[in-house]
């Protein structure tokens, strides 16, 4: 109550220059002839209201009817003061008539009484707003005695002097006359609502003036429940919705309005303000006068002229002191526009590469613009603060204080000299801060924050990612070629044991000779059919001395071998393969091996063969153009048969039937067969051959069983001689020990391989921003988190990971396309060595992304941070960077530790599970933005943005090593449910620790003192230094919601079937909480150069990491609802609506208030949620019931989504 104001001078003689103060006018006005022109309507009115029958008052005939002692004691109350609902409006209703036409006259009181009651009497309740308050029986009543009032039209035109209307209403004609044109505007108030709609009707009917002024109205919209509604109230205020634009594109240039335009709403500056009453007090005085803030503007009070000089004196009074103030004012004004005159600055600061320049009169804007890009952070004002400091002379110097988020060396700069005005010590002010920021960096050679300039094209870039399009890439590398052109340099050769293992028989051996050694090749299975599983293995063999025409016999082994299934699709007479497959012969020359091999015979002799199946070469049906079939065993009783076994349909006369199997259809090897595929596919089904009619191949079948196998086994193989290339080229660097990472790095899921990239992807996400975050807060040790964010936003994006992938030619190792041997041809190397025009595919951006992040996963399997660092520089080459022992280094030795450390924080520490060497980092893990005390130091937000990226490592690498192998959509769930604002800020509130307190008591009784010793629980939370109210009311009302759900969502984390997302939207925590918890995992991780660990024992402590294991069990569900709907609605579109349900659909939905909703599925809704405190709480619960009702309804359909799955 003893505050003290000062205007402020910062900005005053700007000020001073817009606000022009209107001529204070009085107007007199003769008072109303007491027996002039009454209404007559009025006069009815009252005579109705004087012959009601009070005892058939609805509420009285209810009180009589009821014998209840309450109810006759009301009755006599109720009989002595008049007071009921409809006596109330009636009452009313007449006061108002009575005032209007007071005021404005007969004319105006019968258009008044005919409007309101026509109303009333057509039942637009609506319109009314008072159909709450009244019973059927009571509108029944006041219809009855409305009937009997004598309406009076008023359609007659009005006349000069017209004594219908008040000398007032003639006097404010006149004013509007002189005062109100075309391109000016102009304010009436009047006391009550119904006057504003009568006299705007009155002003907009009367002949000499409505084609002059377009006439609006405004008035108070509370609609607050307990705001009395009245019959007399013809205020519609849908129409008033557009009337202050209006009256700010001169659509109207008058507003007839109640107090409530006074102050608070926005109003274009008026030419004349009219108050058709006094004002009521000095404030309305001041405030309406404000509303003139044009050049050469009126403001007039109307006053009765029998009030005299004494009703006026006061006013003049007041336009005295008023103008003593404005010539005061401008006396200023000119003094200090003469010592501006007098005043120059010519200082100037100019970037020599761009010509960018800053000069005094642009510094404070170019400062304002910088401080606009900073990160907006919750409760902290992110202008620049500026003061001034006055010596004996008159002199200033300005002072200017920068955000806490900026670093300290440059966040306070003060003018270089002293000035006459505060005007340019305050320019001068800014303008040696915005050199100072050039100079530590945060201000790019156009003199403009960083990231700025270059935002064309960091959005074309971003482009890319926000659609995830389609991008032109090179097509695969092809690494036969390579091969080809090792055949004809004719070099060493190397050879290879090809061994096919199938369990219960004895293996199958091929030797592969190559003219280059061949990565090595993990073990791989071959489908042969939906029974029978071989695993293949290629290992290395002693290297033979190979002449030339042991080559070439190779050569007609391969095609000999290839081409007993592979025939159609190979060239004759060509033997340039790539790889040749030679049999393993025991001694046997080659040449013989081949010789007995080709060719086919007839069958006869195999009655008397005791050979194996494997041994017996295919049976081809001649009359069917030698169709292959596989040998199982002879049948030498036909009659024995049916037809329907027969492969022509009848029995013949025949030794013997051979009982066989149609060969596979199938061309894929690699892949299980599928459950729906036809038993002709895989050649499982027996047929029955006669003898005269088929021939055996003199191959072996298991050698045509390889050649089948052969299209799968070269896909193994050049798809491992792609990763050797791409590890012996782009990533030499990496020295890769397990080349399988790489295969595995560049395998998407839709190439089917045997693995795919989406857990390395997973790891290296998380690595990537780890050592990004690092490398850049070490690099840049002044910037703030705005600046690390976009930076590392924009490493770290999909569009500028796709660009690293084909400028550095990793686009070409990317397999996409899967095996399916459906389209196979054997290679020759004279085509391989054919140049071969270039060719392109399209991959999306992602795609792209995604494999650059898994080879930097599969970088950090193979060799930890140092290889993660090289990989980073081949991709990112424009980032320096380090080895994060030396980032740590750097980290370290930036803190200051010239920080006074409260011994309070004892605690704290204690609380986190870590004692800090370096004090200062625990300060500033805990220091917001708003903070403004001693012993400051920086705030928090760039150990946040650190402790962001260990906390997802923490979790990625817990998740990654989990064993068994979590897939990749689990761990992301996982992580998702992690890193969640409301649980992190859930257990940031939940940790807490007794300590003990000594506390003064008083003994009531004696009066005297003494202490006690207690105890206190004391959370992470309290440690929170800050500078505002507002963040401790914050901190109470959520800690208000924190213990009403705290055992709900203690239970659900530890026994619930389902992630809490409905809970913790509940908490709906300020992202202060969360923040304060990757803080100090920043400084933790500072603190220890760089120990997870260390890191980890903090996560430990708040049981976060205990709530991962539980997760990873995979008895929760972890879909957030509204995902989980997404799914269950299938292609129906989800769409949700959100209302404030105390004050109606439509109004803005902010915090505080109570919110629904209700969600659509297709066209029909399919759930609602109420009482909410938030919009993202109400629609999580309106998912949350529509799941359940659609999993009631068709719970066959429904896939299931927990963790494990």
């Amino acid at each position: 109550m003893n505050a003290i104001s000062r205007s402020p001078k910062v900005n005053r003689e700007e000020l001073l220059s817009y606000v022009h103060h209107p001529s204070l006018r009085p107007v007199f006005y003769r008072q109303s002839d007491p027996n002039g022109m009454s209404s007559r309507a009025l006069h009815s009115l009252e005579q109705v209201y004087a012959g009601l029958n009070f005892e058939q008052d609805p509420y009285v005939v209810k009180l009589r009817s009821s014998n209840t002692v309450n109810a006759i004691k009301t009755l006599q109350q109720v009989r002595l003061n008049r007071k009921t609902y409809c006596q109330d409006h009636f009452k009313r209703f007449l006061s108002m008539s009575a005032d209007i036409n007071h005021e404005l006259g007969s004319w105006a009181a019968d258009y008044y009484i005919y409007t309101c009651v026509q109303r009333f009497l057509a039942y637009r309740w609506d319109d009314l707003n008072i159909s709450d308050a009244l019973q059927e029986q009571e509108k029944s009543y006041l219809r009855k005695a409305f009937e009997r009032v004598e309406l009076l039209a008023t359609e007659s035109p009005f006349l000069p002097g017209d004594p219908r209307l008040t000398p007032k209403v003639h006097q404010l004609i006149d004013i509007l006359m002189k005062d109100i044109g075309s391109d000016s505007a102009g304010l009436v108030f009047v006391r009550t609502r119904a006057s504003v709609t009568v006299l705007a009707h009155l002003l907009s009917s009367y002949p000499i003036i409505r084609h002059k002024i377009s006439v609006g109205t405004f008035v108070g919209t509370s609609s607050s429940d307990k705001r009395k509604r009245n019959i007399g109230d013809l205020v519609d205020i849908r129409e008033q919705a557009e009337t202050l634009n209006d009256l700010r594109y001169r659509k109207k240039n008058l507003i007839i309005a109640t107090s409530v335009l006074e102050e608070g709403i926005d109003v274009s500056a008026c030419n004349v303000v009219i108050c058709f009453e006094k004002p009521p007090n000095l404030k309305s005085f001041i405030q309406r006068r404000g509303r003139a803030r044009k050049s050469s503007s009126k403001y007039i009070i109307m006053f009765e002229e029998d009030q005299g000089s004494s009703s006026t004196k006061t006013w003049q009074e007041l336009e005295e002191a008023m103008k003593q103030v404005y010539l005061d004012d401008m006396r200023q004004l000119e003094e200090i526009r003469e010592l501006e005159e007098d005043e120059h600055g010519y200082r100037n600061f100019v970037v020599e590469s761009t010509g960018a320049k800053l000069t005094l009169h642009d510094a404070i804007q170019h400062l304002y613009h910088f401080c606009s890009k900073l990160i907006a952070t919750q409760y902290a004002d992110l202008r620049p603060l500026f003061t001034f400091e006055e010596d004996d002379s008159g002199c200033f110097r300005g002072r200017v204080l920068l955000p806490k988020c900026v670093d300290a060396s440059v966040r306070e700069a003060y003018s270089s000299t002293w000035w006459k005005t505060e005007k340019f010590a305050k320019r001068d002010a800014a303008f040696e801060a915005y050199v100072a920021l050039h100079h530590a960096g945060l201000l790019n050679d156009h003199l403009l924050p960083l990231l700025e300039y270059d935002e064309a094209a960091a959005e074309a870039a971003m482009a890319l990612q926000k659609r995830e399009s389609l991008v032109s890439v090179a097509e695969n590398f092809n690494p036969w070629q390579e091969v080809a052109i090792r055949w004809q340099a004719e070099e060493e050769i190397h050879e290879s044991i090809v061994s096919l293992c199938l369990s219960g028989k004895k293996s199958f051996h091929m030797r592969l000779v190559s003219p280059m050694s061949l990565p090595r090749i993990p073990s791989f299975e071959i489908y042969w059919n939906a029974y029978n599983t071989y695993r293949v293995d290629i290992g290395h063999a002693p290297q033979p001395p190979y002449r030339a025409r042991e080559l070439a016999m190779a050569g007609r082994a391969t095609e000999l071998i290839l081409s007993s299934i592979h025939k159609p699709r190979m060239e004759p007479e060509r033997l340039d393969f790539p790889l040749l497959f030679v049999p393993m012969r025991d001694g046997e020359d080659l040449q013989t091996w081949v010789d007995k091999a080709r060719g086919t015979s007839d069958v006869y002799h195999l009655a008397d063969t005791t050979e194996c199946p494997e041994d017996i070469g295919l049976i081809r049906d001649m009359t069917r153009n030698g169709i292959p079939h596989v040998f199982h065993r002879l049948h030498p009783k036909p009659q024995d048969l049916i037809p329907d076994v027969l492969e022509n349909g009848h029995i013949m006369e025949e030794p013997f039937y051979l009982e066989v199997s149609r060969l596979p259809k199938r061309t894929d090897y690699l892949h299980q067969v599928p459950p729906d595929v036809r038993q002709s596919s895989t050649g499982s089904s027996y047929v029955y051959l006669p003898a005269s009619k088929t021939q055996v191949d003199n191959l072996p079948f298991a050698y045509s069983q390889f050649a089948m196998f052969i299209p799968s086994i070269m896909h193994h193989i050049e798809v491992s001689l792609i990763a050797q290339h791409l590890c012996e080229g782009l990533l030499s660097r990496l020295h890769i020990q397990d080349r399988s990472l790489v295969t595995t790095a560049i395998s998407a899921s839709v190439a089917r391989e045997v693995t795919n990239y989406q857990r390395l992807e997973f790891l290296g996400d998380s690595c990537l921003k780890l050592y990004t975050s690092i490398n850049l807060m070490a690099e840049h040790l002044k910037w703030h988190e705005g600046y690390l964010t976009g930076k590392k936003s924009y490493i770290v994006s999909n569009a500028r990971l796709a660009v690293a992938a084909k400028e550095t030619g990793l686009d070409r190792y990317i397999l996409t396309k899967p095996f399916t041997g459906y389209r196979w041809k054997s290679l020759y190397n004279a085509g391989l060595l054919e140049p071969q025009p270039p060719r392109t595919r399209e991959l999306s951006s992602k795609t792209l992304a995604d494999v650059v992040e898994a080879i930097i996963g599969a970088a950090f399997l193979d060799g930890g941070a140092e290889k993660v660092i090289v990989c980073l520089s081949i991709f990112l080459p424009d980032i320096r960077w380090l080895s994060l022992s030396e980032r740590h280094q750097t980290l370290s030795a930036a803190i200051s530790p010239d920080v006074r450390f409260p011994p309070q924080f004892t605690h704290l520490e204690t609380l986190i599970g870590h004692t800090f060497s370096t004090k200062a980092l625990l300060l500033e893990a805990v220091t917001h933005a708003s903070h403004l005390g001693r012993n400051t130091a920086p705030s928090y937000e760039r150990l946040e943005f650190l402790g962001d990226s260990v906390l997802d490592s923490i979790i990625t690498s817990t998740l990654f090593g989990h064993s068994p192998l979590l897939p990749h959509q689990t761990m992301h769930l996982c992580r998702t449910a992690l890193v969640n604002a409301n649980f992190l800020a859930f257990f940031c509130m939940n940790l807490s620790i007794s300590t003990p307190r000594t506390e003064p008591i008083e003994d009531k009784a004696t009066g005297e003192s003494s202490t006690i010793d207690t105890t206190v629980l004391l959370s992470i939370w309290q440690f929170m230094r800050h500078s505002t109210y507002d963040i401790a009311l914050a901190q109470q009302r959520c800690l208000s919601r924190f213990h009403d759900c705290r055992t709900a969502i203690r239970h659900a984390l530890d026994a619930g079937d389902s992630y809490p997302w409905l809970l913790l939207s509940q908490l709906d925590a300020d992202k202060f909480f969360s923040d304060m918890i990757e803080s100090i995992l920043g400084a933790i991780y500072i603190d220890t150069s760089g120990s997870l660990p260390a890191c980890q024992t903090f996560l430990d402590k708040l049981g976060v990491a205990a709530y991962l294991e539980r997760l990873v069990g995979g008895n929760v569900r972890l879909r957030h609802p509204k995902e989980e709907l997404g799914i269950v609605a299938g292609h129906e579109t989800v769409r949700y609506e959100a209302w404030v349900e105390e004050e109606g659909a439509g109004e803005q939905i902010e915090r505080g208030k109570v919110i629904a909703a209700k969600v659509w599925v297709g066209e029909r809704e399919a759930a609602k949620y109420h009482g909410a405190k938030s919009r993202i709480e109400a629609e999580t619960g309106a998912a949350e019931e529509a799941v359940r009702i659609l999993k009631a309804a068709y719970p066959q359909d429904m896939a299931p989504t927990r963790a494990a799955e």
